[in-house]
């Protein structure tokens, strides 16, 4: 099992040129605002404050990078669907996206993030299909399992999955709070190191 000894957060970024040259293998966070990107990555590497976690939805406004074990990097994306962007922070939050997306070449795996209590939308659907097209490969996970029953989240993991395309045990449950799926995450994270 992965053992994590060292977190270090590197830097944050909005555009290609300041992306760290760690030439790591590296993992993304993503999903929609305040669905615990940044709970979830404290959770992963066993720290509570390594990636500030927000009161308030849109928070993070660049990319943050972190540097785990001096082996591999994680990065926390910004989350998308938050109502008070401007128009043309929008536009910026798109374009940052895409750019990270298409010119990482050390990125291995994105884990898109949902809310187990919130029913995947068309948004969710075309981000996935965007990423895939990229030739990158998508873990959905479902985020926030402490706030429903077994029968619940059995339900919930099915129609997510049903929904993306997926079967029910390709969507790894988690809840920050009580460290759900930690081990899960993990264990993927390091077979897509060593692959």
């Amino acid at each position: 099992m992965l053992k994590i000894v060292s977190a270090d957060f590197v830097k944050g970024a909005t555009k290609a040129s300041q992306y760290p040259g760690e030439g790591l293998p590296e993992f993304a966070f993503f999903g929609r605002s305040n669905v615990g990107k940044s709970s979830l990555i404290n959770m992963l590497v066993n720290r509570k404050t390594l990636v500030k976690t927000g009161s308030r939805p849109g928070m993070t406004r660049v990319i943050n990078f972190f540097r785990i074990n001096q082996t591999f990097m994680l990065a926390d994306l910004p989350g998308y669907g938050y109502a008070q962007r401007s128009a043309k922070e929008n536009e910026d939050f798109d374009r940052m996206l895409a750019e990270y997306a298409s010119n990482r070449s050390d990125l291995r795996t994105l884990f898109f993030l949902m809310d187990l209590r919130r029913v995947p939308g068309e948004t969710e659907k075309n981000t996935i299909e965007y990423f895939e097209r990229l030739g990158l490969e998508v873990v959905i996970v479902g985020t926030k399992a402490d706030k429903l029953s077994n029968n619940e989240i059995a339900k919930s993991v099915r129609a997510i999955a049903a929904y993306c395309n997926r079967t029910p045990d390709m969507v790894p449950v988690s809840s920050a709070d009580k460290k759900t799926g930690r081990d899960v995450i993990l264990r993927m994270i390091e077979d897509r190191c060593r692959s």
